[in-house]
């Protein structure tokens, strides 16, 4: 077929080449003389009908600035946050619109104009600059932000702006008709030209030969440039980082890139004839068939974080394009697909995710703080009074009475005992530090921690071998380490275990850490009790937040417990499952003094009534 289509062609080359000849020799004088009226009559056509177009491109962009102009004030006075950068949506295409006018102007600028339009182009360019001048302006006064400020700037929209927008498209609108009659005079003329038979025959003639060889000159090329763009194609496909493979209409993998082999790991002699459901989760069975389904029809398909399976068997997430494949006669023969790797990028997003809600709990445990610090102190200085007064009568009164106020001292003091523990919560109790060794506090803890808890619960205590100078106060350590041991103890109601355990840490400087990076002192609390949900653990921190019963806690032992690892500069996480148990984890910043020996009598300071306060 493709030989006889040769012939054909060759055949009828030849036939016209013949005849071309002959018409050539007949007309070859008629034509110089012609040549050079059509020739003019050509290029002053051409030249109008593209001095009308860049008059009418200039037209258009002129009312497309007016437009975004008019919508980024209207956004400005919406109160749509950022209206006047000039990154923003509608300012931006303002921008855009108005250097597109500008760049209009400078090409009509380079036709042949005449007096007449030469000044229609000065007054457009004078007008467009005064309007720039006054968007400037009316920017200024958006951004002030004050309302009279705003109110200008609006009346400069309105107005002045408005009436140098309409000078200007007024001074193209002329342009344009002026142009638009010229190219038609000019067009006219250029078609009278045409009429003339000799000329016309010849031109045909001369553009009958050119055209052939031509033809034969181009075909050639075209051949050529269409073969070294399909490998510069098939270069860019096989080097490009994404996996991209084409299919049957059954499935089966029928070509297989450098870049699919790199996403999935087979190589193509692994990958070719295998069906493409290899790639696939078993949940997506289903829709697999359905888009081989489509593609039979002829239809496209986009999937965005579609998970897939590697040849080792871990899971990505690809953005997947699939469409139809034609061959050279139109007839539907598969289906190509081109898969980029979004798994770090989804992995980044979870991240961010996470990241996001912490900053969120610690922006609102800051402000329970600020909250709890108030009322503290002002209920403090109420206590102050009530204790004062008390003291007053008790000198006054007799046995009787004196044993009244003294419940009553008894009852303010320990009220004094829950601010102290929310101005811990808050960091606004004032603390003596010093450089205490972090295995030291949890020896020293050992005995009287065993027991807090019981005969039913079991405490292994795991010290560092090395020395874990930390710089805090030591009766708030005891506090922090009895208070997580009472917790863990009551999440154990049929008995447990309790782990204690302290390390080092090397923090990097990793964007998600709360904490700076350096050398941190770890302290852990492990539990195998009842655990908690994902509810509880966000809100564990909270003062007065418990899940305990009323009379067996007051809500603020964790809190307490928050406020003195942030006061010493650490922080504390909790991990914690529904029935498997719970895990504090408290990185407290490494002293570069060394802690004081330990005395032998040296015992924990802490109280036992601090377990009232988880």
């Amino acid at each position: 077929m493709q030989m006889l289509r040769r012939i054909r062609i060759g055949a009828r080359l030849s036939y016209a080449f013949g005849a071309m000849a002959l018409l050539l020799i007949i007309m070859i004088g008629v034509a110089v003389a012609t040549t050079v009226i059509q020739r003019h009559a050509d290029q002053r056509a051409v030249a109008s009908s593209a001095l009308r177009r860049d008059a009418l491109t200039a037209k258009f962009h002129a009312a497309d600035s007016n437009g975004w102009q008019t919508g980024y004030a209207f956004n400005t006075v919406r109160g749509v946050p950022g209206a006047t950068d000039d990154s923003s949506d509608m300012r931006s295409k303002f921008l855009s619109s108005a250097a597109a006018f500008q760049q209009d102007l400078t090409r009509i600028g380079a036709h042949d104009l005449t007096a007449v339009e030469r000044q229609q182009l000065a007054t457009a360019e004078n007008a467009f600059d005064r309007f720039m001048e006054i968007d400037a302006q009316i920017v200024s006064g958006y951004r002030t932000g004050t309302s009279t400020s705003v109110a200008a700037a609006n009346d400069l929209v309105a107005g002045e702006a408005l009436y140098w927008f309409e000078q200007a498209a007024a001074a193209v609108d002329q342009l344009a008709a002026q142009a638009e009659a010229d190219s038609a005079a000019d067009t006219a003329t250029a078609r009278a030209t045409n009429t003339r038979g000799l000329q016309l025959l010849v031109v045909v003639g001369v553009v009958c030969l050119m055209s052939a060889v031509m033809l034969a000159w181009l075909t050639t090329r075209r051949v050529a440039n269409a073969a070294r763009n399909k490998e510069i194609l098939a270069a860019v496909v096989e080097q490009s980082a994404d996996a991209t493979l084409a299919l049957a209409l059954d499935g089966t993998i029928t070509t297989w890139t450098s870049g699919a082999e790199r996403v999935y790991g087979y190589t193509a002699a692994e990958a070719i004839g295998r069906p493409v459901a290899m790639l696939l989760q078993p949940d997506s069975e289903a829709r697999h068939a359905r888009v081989l389904r489509g593609l039979a029809e002829g239809h496209q398909f986009q999937f965005d974080e579609t998970p897939r399976r590697r040849k080792d068997g871990s899971e990505i997430f690809v953005s997947t394009v699939v469409w139809p494949l034609y061959d050279d006669d139109g007839k539907l023969i598969g289906g190509a697909a081109t898969e980029r790797d979004v798994t770090a990028r989804k992995q980044r997003e979870a991240e961010q995710k996470i990241a996001d809600d912490r900053a969120a709990r610690a922006a609102r445990l800051e402000s329970l703080g600020q909250l709890a610090s108030g009322v503290a102190h002002d209920f403090n200085n109420l206590l102050g009074i009530i204790l004062n007064c008390a003291e007053f009568v008790a000198d006054d009164t007799g046995d009787e009475a004196a044993d009244d106020l003294t419940r009553i001292r008894n009852a303010a003091h320990q009220a004094q005992e829950l601010t102290s523990q929310l101005l811990l919560f808050a960091k606004r109790e004032p603390t003596q530090v010093e450089t205490v060794d972090l295995n030291t506090v949890v020896t020293d803890a050992t005995d009287l921690l065993s027991r807090t808890i019981g005969s039913d619960i079991t405490l292994n205590c795991h010290p560092g071998s090395e020395a874990l100078p930390v710089r805090a106060n030591r009766s708030r350590l005891d506090q922090i380490l009895l208070n997580l041991v009472i917790n863990a103890r009551d999440a154990m109601p049929g008995g447990g275990a309790v782990e204690i355990a302290t390390g080092t840490v090397e923090i990097s400087g990793d964007p998600d850490q709360t904490l700076p990076a350096g050398h941190y002192a770890q302290l852990t609390v492990s539990d195998n009790g009842t655990g908690m949900s994902a509810e509880v653990k966000d809100r564990l921190f909270e003062p007065f937040f418990t899940t305990k019963a009323a009379d067996k806690g007051t809500g603020l032992g964790l809190a307490t417990v928050y406020g003195i690892v942030g006061d010493a500069g650490g922080t504390i996480t909790v991990d914690s499952t529904l029935d498997v148990g719970t895990t504090f984890r408290i990185l407290l910043p490494m002293s570069s003094s060394p802690p004081p020996e330990p005395t032998p009598e040296h015992r924990t300071r802490s109280s036992p009534d601090a377990a009232n306060l988880s």
